[in-house]
């Protein structure tokens, strides 16, 4: 009984890959299209859901769009939630909107932690995240710096939740 069990599992798995790899596919393409309302129709609900690269991608839109739908927080807002999960390349983004305090505070401690975190993901150390958490540690106190580096240490990616997406 176990093996069928085992197996009914990896069907469902490989299964529900592709169910959500088609639509952030179409997502990805209306983006690139420009048709950020059309991205974000798509994308919001699998974002909503939990998917950390949904939630990045959501935040690109709410970055990237121009008019009315252009929204530093609602970008912040989605960084972060992907950045909790351990998303590396929301935690470059959501690092960059606290060094210049767009959609948030600015927070140097909070962009050093959050661009470090994202520079343990890439490889090499010529990573973009690295050279500008480079270039911002001379701008910090050595009681920040002490600061963001405790964050590092301590910091552990968290299972989503939907109750608790942030809010600005």
């Amino acid at each position: 009984m176990r093996p069928l069990i085992t197996l009914c599992l990896l069907v469902a798995l490989a299964v529900a890959q592709p169910a959500i790899a088609a639509p952030i596919d179409d997502a990805n393409a209306a983006y690139q299209r420009g048709d950020y309302a059309g991205a974000e129709e798509i994308l919001l609900p699998i974002a909503e859901g939990g998917n950390a690269y949904a939630q990045y991608r959501l935040g690109l839109v709410y970055a990237e769009a121009t008019g009315e739908m252009r929204s530093p927080e609602e970008a912040a807002k989605w960084f972060e939630s992907a950045a909790l999960q351990g998303q590396p390349h929301a935690q470059y983004k959501l690092g960059i909107l606290y060094v210049n305090g767009r959609g948030v505070s600015k927070d140097f401690v909070q962009a050093y932690m959050w661009l470090s975190l994202s520079a343990r993901h890439v490889a090499g150390s010529g990573s973009e995240a690295v050279r500008q958490r480079d270039l911002l540690a001379p701008r910090m106190s050595s009681s920040q710096l002490s600061d963001a580096k405790k964050l590092v240490r301590m910091w552990r990616p968290v299972k989503f939740d939907p109750e608790a997406v942030p809010q600005r």
